[in-house]
């Protein structure tokens, strides 16, 4: 026992115990303050998901198509055709289309038959949106139902002299006439497949990160014998070979397990290759910059990355600082192009010019760091190993020397 407790205190000593504690600290404090005030009153924000209202009916339906803009308690956004109605639903920019056909109103004024509305759902979205807007088109269906009585039925009633009792009671059995008409855009029977997106951020960036701090540390120890740009250039090109490999086992295991591509395998692997790439960058900017703490920094980044991203809940309910910070942060684009690749979409262009870019300005900052560091070993910020001399030599050797490139 009294070896155990003496050997714990060699493992306490060294500085990489201590910062793995830090570590593990730190993923909890981050993970709390990011996601805690990220999903704060989300189902309050639920009503920033937008419809569309398209009226096929005209004049005669506008009170209708008025009076359901105003009822419903979500953001709705003008269309006046049902192509640019489509358009938008595919862009997601909304996330529902409420078409009222032509014809309703005088199809709501005979009573001999029902009276269908149009309700036009793209699937190609997290699975929290197909469940709000199943909610909407029901609570569109009951208020559509009460128009329809208010508007026809009770004035057919009324005015065929009927008692007042009787044609309540007529008119509640009547008033379920309007029926929902549900076009599902780019289904999902699979719900495993909605949730690629998320995996393809989750363990990409997680990936991404341990490689950077493993060839942040043999950069360290190299940085006596061999000089910056050629440990800078020789790190990229183990990231570059390390995305293809990556990408390569990602698709390929994806393929095994039955996800497909709207647009091929080869896209798919592409696309993946490109999505590895700029998260390897933007994890190893983070080291450049700040050295082995930049470790810290990365562990904050990934509960960053997947909440703006709209992996896990549509960026529309965000708060509003989240929401812009997402534009800037490549998981965004790896999330949408993924869903358009894999459930269905308006293509990938979009998305793989955002990922380029980011990929360039984290490669070229990374150029500048290294630029104007000097050659030799610089301060890292954070005690990676102890030099005290109570520390056994076969402890400390194979620890990583502080090193920024």
């Amino acid at each position: 026992m009294k070896s155990i407790f003496h050997t714990s205190l060699l493992f306490i000593k060294n500085g990489a115990t201590i910062v793995g504690l830090i570590t593990a600290v730190l993923f909890q404090v981050f993970f709390n303050i990011i996601w805690l005030s990220g999903y704060d009153q989300v189902n309050a924000r639920m009503t920033q998901l937008a419809v569309t209202i398209v009226n096929e009916d005209g004049t005669a339906a506008e009170p209708v198509a008025n009076s359901l803009a105003e009822g419903l308690n979500f953001a709705i956004k003008p269309s006046a055709t049902m192509e640019e109605a489509r358009q938008m639903l595919t862009d997601r920019d909304v996330y529902m289309i409420i078409e009222i056909p032509s014809g309703f109103m005088q199809q709501a004024g005979d009573l001999s038959g029902p009276v269908a509305v149009k309700y036009v759902m793209n699937e190609s979205n997290v699975s929290t949106v197909k469940s709000v807007m199943q909610t909407v088109s029901a609570q569109v269906t009951a208020a559509l139902n009460r128009e329809v009585q208010q508007n026809g039925i009770r004035g057919v009633l009324d005015q065929s002299g009927m008692a007042e009792e009787q044609a309540n009671t007529l008119a509640q059995g009547l008033s379920s006439r309007v029926e929902a008409d549900v076009e599902r855009v780019n289904p999902v029977n699979n719900f495993a497949f909605s949730m690629v997106p998320m995996l393809i951020v989750t363990a990409t960036f997680t990936g991404a990160m341990l490689l950077g701090m493993n060839l942040q540390k043999v950069s360290g120890e190299l940085s006596g014998r061999v000089g910056k740009w050629e440990r800078f250039w020789a790190r990229n090109m183990i990231n570059l070979g390390a995305a293809f490999i990556v990408s390569l086992v990602g698709a390929s295991m994806m393929h095994l397990m039955g996800v497909s591509s709207v647009d091929g395998w080869w896209m798919l692997w592409l696309f993946q290759l490109l999505v590895t790439l700029s998260f390897m960058f933007v994890a190893q900017l983070s080291l450049l910059l700040l050295g082995n703490a930049g470790a810290w920094m990365n562990s904050a980044l990934l509960p960053l990355l997947m909440l703006t991203s709209g992996s896990t809940i549509p960026r529309d309910v965000l708060p509003d600082f989240y929401q812009q910070l997402g534009h800037y942060l490549p998981a965004t684009y790896a999330v949408e192009g993924m869903m358009n690749l894999v459930l269905g979409g308006n293509g990938i262009r979009k998305d793989v010019l955002f990922l380029a870019i980011i990929g360039v300005v984290t490669l070229t900052l990374g150029i500048l760091l290294t630029w104007i560091r000097r050659s030799g070993p610089a301060f890292s910020g954070v005690p990676l190993e102890s030099k005290s001399a109570t520390t056994p030599a076969t402890l400390t050797g194979n620890l990583p020397s502080p090193d920024h490139g």
